[in-house]
């Protein structure tokens, strides 16, 4: 059964559920139930009720049965070697369930790529899907925080008149993450980190699902309120990738616009370097605020002094056990936050291998993505806006060098890396059915 041959009653089921798993991303500290020692958060919940919903769309699933492997397998079968090689390596510690959520973070991944194949990509699903993201955190923060005397009211106008972004976290997000948390656990600072670097995939998502030749000026409201929570939120990487990310993705889209001499290219490129440059004039600004952001990016900070302790750390491990690793191991309490150094040090240098040629694998993929969308005008042949679609792997690409579970991606990263390939790949479907008149997709499908 294809969508368009489900009764109308359930046709917006699946679109609609997919949206949810999108939406729901920010979400990842809600728990929902325990299954077998494993914390099943809301957006996990979801994207299994989806992986359930596909199996009632059969003609739709095996579009993605059949297409999705080629998007994905050149770094998929290489990082489950690396997996399975880790599981061995760890067997018998407390390691190993870095290597079962890795797992089922990827199946979940796999399954919202799958959705994103059987609704061909539609872009009322990423904008709405954005939306949601945004809205349904400030909403529901908003709701859980009236539980305890606060509010996001009180929390902007104690960030602007202290400029205390440590606030934002131990006095309010903590406080709500810890009245949703399984029993028995504690809210953890990665949790605000991966609510941020799911609202910053929210706004590459909700930009991307902008369609017309107008200018989206919705969007823009959106993305400088989803800005302003990103710094109130305090993570650096994130907010690094946001003032890259912004700017390329604007740049691509001036480049598909069109460019009619060198002269041109020159002068808008330079134009976007100057607003990069304004950006950061703007943050050396002399305020209690704009202060603290700069203390953050300067790397000079605590949380930055620990990183490089860690690697340190690392490095001297690899050195003693070069080839087969030393098995999982924890400086201070924490694994290593860098997936490369983590990989060698617990499993050896195949390990290590294995994670570079994924890396680079992704990373390649995306660069000439990125460079086909922006240099050739026929190349994308779908309605949603590409250059935004471009930008969706900077993140994930980045947080593996310092992110924590030994800098492995989170959920929210591994779903943005698999919905950065099911677009490409439904784009490649939708130009092999116009060349050839006889869509790969079902007809009634597109058009839904």
């Amino acid at each position: 059964m294809t969508l368009a041959q489900a009764p109308t009653a359930v046709r917006w089921i699946l679109p609609g559920t997919l949206i949810l798993v999108i939406g729901a991303l920010p979400l990842t500290w809600v728990h929902i139930t325990s299954l077998g020692g494993f914390n099943l958060q809301a957006p996990y919940v979801l994207a299994m009720v989806l992986g359930l919903l596909l199996c009632f769309f059969p003609s739709a699933f095996a579009v993605g049965l059949r297409h999705l492997p080629t998007a994905l397998a050149p770094w998929l079968v290489a990082y489950v070697f690396y997996l399975v090689i880790l599981y061995v390596g760890l067997a018998g510690g407390s390691g190993k369930g870095v290597v079962l959520r890795q797992i089922f973070f990827l199946t979940c991944g796999c399954v919202v790529a799958l959705g994103i194949l059987a609704t061909s990509g539609d872009p009322r699903v990423l904008r709405r899907s954005g939306m949601l993201a945004i809205a349904g955190f400030l909403v529901l923060t908003e709701v859980l925080a009236r539980q305890i005397g606060l509010g996001w009211g009180i929390v902007i106008r104690h960030f602007l008149s202290t400029g205390d972004l440590n606030f934002v976290f131990y006095h309010f997000l903590r406080e709500l993450f810890q009245l949703v948390a399984a029993s028995g656990s504690e809210a953890k600072a990665a949790d605000k980190n991966v609510v941020a670097v799911a609202i910053l995939t929210a706004v590459f998502l909700l930009r991307a699902g902008h369609q017309g030749g107008g200018n989206d000026q919705v969007g823009r409201l959106i993305t400088l309120l989803a800005l302003f929570v990103l710094v109130i939120l305090n993570t650096r990487s994130v907010l690094m990738i946001a003032a890259l990310g912004l700017p390329l993705a604007a740049w691509i889209g001036t480049l598909r616009s069109g460019v009619n001499s060198t002269p041109e290219f020159i002068l808008k490129s330079v134009a976007f370097i100057g607003i990069i440059i304004t950006g950061f004039l703007v943050v050396s600004m002399d305020t209690a605020s704009i202060g603290l952001i700069e203390d953050r990016l300067s790397f000079s900070d605590a949380s930055s002094g620990k990183r490089l302790e860690q690697y340190a750390w690392a490095l001297e491990r690899i050195e003693a056990h070069p080839w087969l690793g030393s098995g999982m191991g924890e400086f201070k309490g924490q694994p290593v936050h860098n997936l490369f150094l983590g990989a060698w040090m617990h499993a050896g240098i195949l390990a290590f291998l294995l994670v570079v040629f994924v890396y680079l694998a992704v990373a390649v993929g995306w660069i000439i993505f990125a460079l086909r969308v922006a240099t050739q005008p026929g190349y994308w042949v779908l309605s949603s806006r590409p250059e935004w679609i471009a930008v969706l792997p900077i993140l994930p690409l980045f947080r593996v060098w310092i992110a924590g579970d030994a800098g492995h991606p989170s959920f929210v990263e591994w779903t943005t890396l698999c919905i950065f390939f099911a677009m490409v790949q439904t784009n490649r479907l939708a130009r092999r059915g116009q060349w050839l008149r006889s869509s790969i997709l079902p007809r009634n499908l597109l058009s839904t």
